[in-house]
């Protein structure tokens, strides 16, 4: 291929052959210009190809503008209409408000015209000129001249070479080639041509260049210029309807308020009239309208009892529409999905309904419930006879089960049991709003976090994702009671009092009006992020494990707050190194501390986490017998097929250990059967379950109490040591550790309503406080040991036996004083005002202790008995003198040093003033302590 010749050196080679023609080399060069003009005309084809493609965008933008335009005219033309029609209806805050929207649309659209005019004036146009202009002419009239020259200029030169040629043979001589010097002169008019010809392609491509680089660009200028005037203008018109829309949005909210109320008022008027309408339709014989019968349809068996799909409903609104609907069958329900997400969806037992096939169209079926009828279209007449046989099985179904129930009754106690617990843990501090935005009566679960929230809130924990915050329905689901353990124990006002501990300001909080954007901002911060948790040095990896121990769900809410790695092994481990705090937690489990298992469950993420030997947690319940604990992992989804460093699953150690209720759960979980709504075995403290009450204490409690007289006595005593207790005027301090309520079915027995809701009075005026260092506020085990190692040499108040127990029976209790008496002076009835502490054996716990029979002797009750004192061990001194208490009523402190808490809260007891107040703090918030009365507690009995 020719070497091209630039611009610079053709104008230089054509001058010197215009100057000096036949000592010009410029015949040379002539190659070198057609090959340069080839090169040119790929360029520019190349070129070609990409304008024609920027062309057709600027095109279809242009197009795109025009559609918008027309959209908008016609936008405020619907609004300019709707702001007439509210004018009309006297609607003068809505016409104003409709008016001003389509002022502003009015003033965007001419900026949007002012862009799309500049768009096509600078982009489309100069284009379209570009490409089907210059360019084409290029290759087509422009170039034809250039070709000719060239092809006249070749034929020529071939001609004359020719002659010279043949006048050399003429003479004798052979001539192979022609100088161009001897043809100069002969050839100038064709040179002339060709370089006239290249002269003005050449005048061609620079302008095409000129247009294509320089013109396209500044035009690309203008274009940017008119962008950002229309900018401008848009940000200009919307800071005006920004002070407008500012003084809208209240308005709007109370007009809504106000419609509200009109559609409740109409929403009660017509169910009057439906009840009313309902009433005249069962009077008329003649009725022939849908209804319940008697004769029900028998199903296709083959289609089963569950079924999910998709179906048109027949909306019931004045228009009757079809609507799209999600519809799913299963356990007897019909469940029908809203349009909108965060809605929830329509539930109908089949029970209460009647499926009856459309005779007129084969595709439909109605479903008539007690209050409405529903129509159904299916896709095809065979979809329709699958729904309909599918309602029908799973309707029968649902009445043998039913059936069954009513024989049985295992399943309704436990249903029962469930609505109890949610009915308490409603009525917990904080629990009758949301938890993020205060709404009232909140009715979403967050199993894993333990509280509840409104439907608005739910939406959004649902988008954050299961792992941190798993969300279900305390209404619509199903609830199993092992995913109420921690809602039971940590309740909007514990979590939030961690969680919430640092907000800067109250208006950062959403409130029940709060956009969705703001709550998501607010949720995002508070769940994700942990922005506004209180910090504090306490939570580290380091005391978790006496957070365990000590069954402080608070302390590990608190490590969770600050992203505390909860699948660390813990530095002291009890079995195996390496063992995690959820290890932990399930070999100190019991059936008072699931909701420690279960809150590491759900948020420690170690299910899979080993200790040295190998073993995951469920290696530890299976080996230690503990099958609540096996519930909460595999409802977790814990991996069974893990093996330990002896080759052995959790099923092996179950089997080795033989542990059949492990063993049968796990080949549940290896044959995806065990079902993840699995009940517990839990003391869940519901009400005032834990407290046992006499006859004598229920009368006392129906009737008045006076302000002046002592705390009733919750414990029951015999007919012979009860009137020698209140002789002496004295109530043991062990006399409360045998309380609990009555059961449900106790108080029926009696004929008594249950105790009132109300808080007892105030006990009278405690004596002032001790002055400080008399009573640590917090004893330990080391400390009071030493203590009664030093000063109190005399023996604890006797074990009150009668006669042998046996393993049946509770095991004995054993009373401890703080300030002991000598038996002696005990046996002479001299009863001093003695701070006795009577604790169960470990083994007592979740027993029930007062069923005893009277002639039993109470070992609360001071009687002395000829048996030789038990001295509690020194490691459980200091679990004898902390007890702790479920608080019954609301108690705000008058005084600085007496306690303020909340229904439900947990009071740790360190020491007793005098038989009214008693001295302790919150358990899992040790800066919350004081003196509180003693009447507006119980004891857990633990």
């Amino acid at each position: 291929m020719a070497a091209l010749i630039s611009v610079c050196d053709f104008v230089r080679q054509a001058q010197e052959d215009l100057s000096s023609p036949t000592t010009s080399a410029f015949a040379s060069h002539m190659g070198r210009c057609k090959a340069t003009a080839n090169s040119l005309e790929e360029a520019l084809d190349a070129d070609r190809a990409v304008l024609q493609k920027m062309r057709k965008a600027a095109k279809a933008e242009h197009s795109c503008g025009q559609d918008l335009i027309s959209h908008l005219e016609a936008h405020i033309a619907a609004q300019e209409k709707f702001s007439a029609n509210y004018q009309l209806e006297g609607e003068e805050q809505l016409a104003s408000a409709f008016s001003t929207f389509a002022a502003f649309s009015r003033e965007l659209l001419t900026a949007v015209r002012s862009l799309w005019q500049s768009l096509y004036h600078n982009i489309n146009f100069s284009l379209e000129s570009l490409i089907k202009g210059d360019m084409k002419d290029l290759k087509g009239e422009f170039k034809k001249p250039f070709e000719k020259a060239c092809k006249d200029y070749e034929s020529k030169l071939a001609k004359i070479e020719k002659e010279k040629r043949e006048l050399a043979k003429q003479h004798g001589m052979v001539r192979n080639e022609v100088s161009g010097g001897e043809i100069a002169e002969e050839m100038e008019k064709e040179r002339r041509i060709f370089q006239l010809n290249m002269c003005e392609y050449l005048i061609k491509v620079n302008e095409i260049k000129t247009k294509k680089g320089i013109d396209l660009l500044q035009n690309h200028i203008k274009h940017c210029s008119s962008q950002f005037n229309f900018f401008q203008e848009c940000l200009n018109t919307t800071a005006k309807l920004k002070k407008f829309t500012e003084t809208l949005i209240p308005e709007l909210q109370s007009m809504k308020i106000r419609q509200d109320e009109e559609k409740k008022q109409l929403c009660s008027l017509r169910d009057q009239l439906k009840t009313a309408l309902q009433l005249e339709q069962k009077e008329d014989p003649g009725n022939k309208q849908a209804g319940y019968n008697m004769h029900q349809l028998q199903g296709n068996r083959q289609y089963g009892t569950e079924k999910s799909g998709t179906l048109f409903k027949k909306s019931d609104g004045l228009r009757k529409v079809w609507q799209k609907r999600k519809c799913t069958i299963s356990n007897g329900y019909l469940t029908i999905s809203h349009s909108m997400p965060n809605r929830p969806p329509a539930k109908l037992n089949l029970l209460t309904c009647q499926v009856k096939p459309n005779m007129d169209d084969k595709k439909c079926f109605d479903l008539v419930s007690h209050n409405r009828t529903y129509r159904f279209l299916a896709e095809d007449e065979q979809d329709c006879v699958a729904w309909v046989s599918v309602l029908t099985n799973s309707k029968e179904e649902a009445l043998n089960v039913a059936f069954s129930k009513a024989q049985g009754g295992g399943e309704s106690s436990r249903e029962e049991l469930t609505r109890a617990i949610i009915e308490e843990v409603r009525g917990m501090p904080r629990n009758r709003q949301c938890c993020d935005c205060s709404a009232p009566d909140p009715t979403w679960l967050s199993v894993n976090l333990g509280i509840l929230i409104c439907i608005e809130c739910s939406g959004i924990h649902r988008e954050m994702g299961v792992h941190l915050s798993r969300i279900q329905s305390l209404s619509l689901d199903k609830l199993a009671t092992s995913e109420l353990l921690l809602v039971r124990n940590i309740g909007n006002s514990g979590f939030n009092d961690i969680m919430e501990a640092n907000l800067p300001s109250f208006s950062l909080k959403p409130t029940v009006h709060s956009d969705m954007a703001f709550r998501k901002n607010f949720i995002i911060s508070k769940y994700v992020e942990k922005k506004y948790a209180k910090r504090s040095p306490a939570a580290q990896c380091s005391s978790l494990p006496e957070a365990v121990k000590d069954k402080d769900i608070f302390s590990l809410l608190q490590a969770y707050a600050e992203n505390v790695d909860l699948s660390e092994p813990v530095l002291a481990p009890l079995q195996e190194p390496g063992e995690t705090i959820l290890h932990l937690a399930v070999l100190l489990s019991d059936r008072t501390s699931l909701h420690i298992v279960d809150f590491l469950v759900q948020n420690s993420r170690s299910l899979a986490q080993r200790t040295a030997e190998g073993n995951t947690p469920l290696h530890y319940c299976c080996s230690h017998n503990k099958p609540e604990c096996v519930k909460l992992l595999l409802k977790a989804k814990a991996n069974i097929t893990i093996t330990n460093k002896a080759g052995e699953t959790a099923l092996d150690v179950a089997r080795r250990m033989r542990h059949p209720l492990c063993e049968e759960l796990l080949l549940q979980a290896q044959s995806n059967q065990f079902n993840p709504h699995v009940h517990v075995e839990y003391e869940w403290w519901l009400g005032q379950d834990d407290m046992y009450e006499s006859d004598e204490d229920l009368d006392e409690k129906l009737g008045p109490v006076k302000r002046g007289s002592a705390r009733p006595q919750s414990c029951c005593h015999p007919p012979a040591t009860a009137p020698r207790l209140e002789a002496a005027g004295t109530v043991p301090w062990g006399g409360w550790l045998d309380s609990r309520p009555p059961p449900a079915t106790h108080l029926c027995s009696l004929d008594v309503p249950p105790a009132p809701s109300y808080a007892p009075p105030i006990p009278p005026q405690r004596a002032k406080p001790a002055p400080q260092g008399a009573h640590p506020p917090f004893l330990t085990s080391s400390s009071v040991f030493a203590e009664d190692t030093r000063s109190r040499r005399s023996p604890p108040l006797p074990l009150s036996i009668k006669h042998k127990r046996t393993s049946s029976e509770p095991v004995p209790w054993v009373p401890l004083s703080s300030e002991q008496t000598s038996p002696t002076s005990l046996a002479s009835g001299a009863l001093k005002d003695t701070d006795t502490l009577c604790t169960p054996d470990p083994s007592k716990v979740g027993q029930p202790g007062p069923h005893q029979s009277l002639q039993e002797p109470d070992p609360c009750s001071g009687r002395v008995w000829d048996v030789p004192p038990l001295l509690p061990r020194r490691s459980n001194l200091n679990r004898l003198l902390l007890r702790r208490v479920r608080a019954l009523y609301d108690c705000d402190a008058d005084q600085e040093d007496e306690l303020t808490f909340r229904t439900g809260e947990i009071i740790v007891v360190s020491e007793k003033e005098d038989s009214n107040w008693w001295k302790g703090w919150i358990e899992g918030q040790p800066h919350r302590q004081g003196v509180f009365p003693a009447s507006f507690v119980h004891v857990l009995n633990e």
